[in-house]
C-alpha cells in the first residue's frame, strides 16, 4: 500500500483533497497486468472452495479500464489459465458496478444450467495508466489496483445471494461524458481522463450538481427499499453496509445521511485505506469482514455501488463462516 499522506507532502496528491477526502492509502500493482491478478484470484477462489475448475460453466470478468492489448479480450485469457475447456469466456462492462452485473448475469445462467456447474466472476484493474492520474483525476477518489474473484453455483457456498438489481439514472449520463465528443476516442490520442473537468462542464452545461446528487439520492433509495423486499429483508436485519471506497463525505451523503445508519456500520474504514479498485471495492470488503472475524452465520449484508449514471445494489445472507477465513 502506498500512503496518502506521504503523496500529499510529495505533490502527488492534493493536500486540500487529501484532508477533504479523508483517504490513508491506494494499492499500486507496478507492471503486473489486470488479467494476470484476475487469474490469481481465481485460483485462490478456487483453492478456498476445493472446486474443480472443469466444473465451470461460464467465466465472466468485468473491467472499467484497459485490460491489455486493443482488440484482444481478457475473458479468454483468464479462462484458458484457470479453466482450460471451451466454457464461454465474457467481459461485462458497467464500470465499477460491473461485479453486479455479472450476478445478475450469473443468477440467470444458474437458473437454467445444468445442474453442478458453477460461474467463475473476476474483475481486475492496474490504473497506473498514463491516461489517468490516479490520485487526481476523480473528485473524491483515489484509484488503486486490485483484482478479486468469486465462484457461484446452485447448491453450495458460505452466502447466499438473496437479491440484485441496478437500475439508470439517464439524467445524470452527460455527468460522466462531458463536453468529449463519443467520436473519436479522445483517449486514444493520449488524452488524460479528467473527471473534474467532465463534472465542470455537465454543471455549466445541463444542470446544478446539487440537482443531479438530488435526483441520484431518490433513485438510490428506491432501489435500495425494492432490492430489500426482493430479499424479504428490512434495513434493520442488515448486519454491515458495504459501500465503494471513496471519500467520507460522499459516503456520507449517499448511504449514511439517507439511510439513518452510523459510519460504523459501512466498510468505509477498511476501504479508505485501500482506494477506489474499480469493480473490485464490495469483494475486497466482503473478503476483510470474514478475514477479520466481523461476520457470523445468519449475518446480512447490503451492498451498494455507484457506478457512471448507474446504480446497483445486492443482499447477500452468510450461511456460515468458511475455514478459510479463520486461515
Amino acid at each position: 500500500m502506498t500512503d496518502a499522506g506521504q503523496a500529499a507532502r510529495r505533490g502527488d496528491y492534493s493536500p486540500a483533497s487529501y484532508l477533504e477526502n479523508r483517504l490513508t492509502g491506494v494499492g499500486i500493482a507496478g507492471d503486473v497486468s489486470p488479467p494476470e491478478m484476475a487469474v490469481h484470484a481465481a485460483r485462490q477462489a478456487l483453492t478456498r472452495a476445493a472446486a474443480d475448475p472443469t466444473g465451470i460453466g461460464m467465466v465472466l470478468h468485468a473491467s472499467i479500464h484497459h485490460q491489455g492489448p486493443e482488440m484482444w479480450l481478457p475473458g479468454p485469457y483468464i479462462q484458458r489459465e484457470v479453466v482450460g475447456t471451451s466454457t464461454p469466456a465474457f467481459e461485462v462492462r458497467l464500470g465499477c458496478n460491473g461485479v453486479f452485473a455479472a450476478l445478475e448475469i450469473a443468477a440467470g445462467h444458474l437458473a437454467v444450467a445444468a445442474a453442478g456447474r458453477t460461474v467463475l466472476v473476476t474483475t481486475a484493474e492496474n490504473l497506473g495508466s498514463p491516461l489517468i492520474d490516479r490520485w487526481n483525476s476523480a473528485p473524491g477518489f483515489i484509484l488503486g489496483d486490485a483484482g478479486s474473484a468469486l465462484l457461484l453455483d446452485r447448491d453450495t457456498g458460505f452466502a447466499r445471494l438473496r437479491a440484485v438489481g441496478s437500475v439508470v439514472v439517464p439524467e445524470v449520463e452527460p455527468l460522466y461524458r462531458g463536453g468529449e465528443p463519443l467520436y473519436p476516442p479522445l483517449a486514444a490520442q493520449g488524452r488524460t481522463i479528467d473527471m473534474r473537468e467532465r463534472a465542470e462542464h455537465f454543471r455549466n452545461n445541463v444542470m446544478s450538481l446539487t440537482d443531479a446528487a438530488e435526483i441520484r439520492t431518490r433513485a438510490r433509495l428506491d432501489l435500495i427499499e425494492r432490492t430489500l423486499d426482493e430479499a424479504d429483508r428490512k434495513l434493520t436485519d442488515m448486519t454491515r453496509v458495504i459501500c465503494g471506497n471513496s471519500a467520507a463525505y460522499m459516503v456520507q451523503h449517499d448511504l449514511v445521511e439517507p439511510l439513518g445508519i452510523t459510519m460504523e456500520r459501512t466498510t468505509w474504514q477498511f476501504g479508505r485505506g485501500v482506494g477506489h479498485t474499480g469493480a473490485s471495492d464490495q469483494l475486497l470488503s466482503l473478503n476483510h469482514l470474514l478475514v477479520t472475524g466481523q461476520l457470523a452465520a445468519g449475518d446480512h449484508l447490503l451492498l451498494y455501488g455507484g457506478a457512471p449514471a448507474t446504480l446497483s445494489c445486492a443482499v447477500l445472507e452468510i450461511l456460515d463462516v468458511p475455514a478459510w477465513a479463520g486461515a
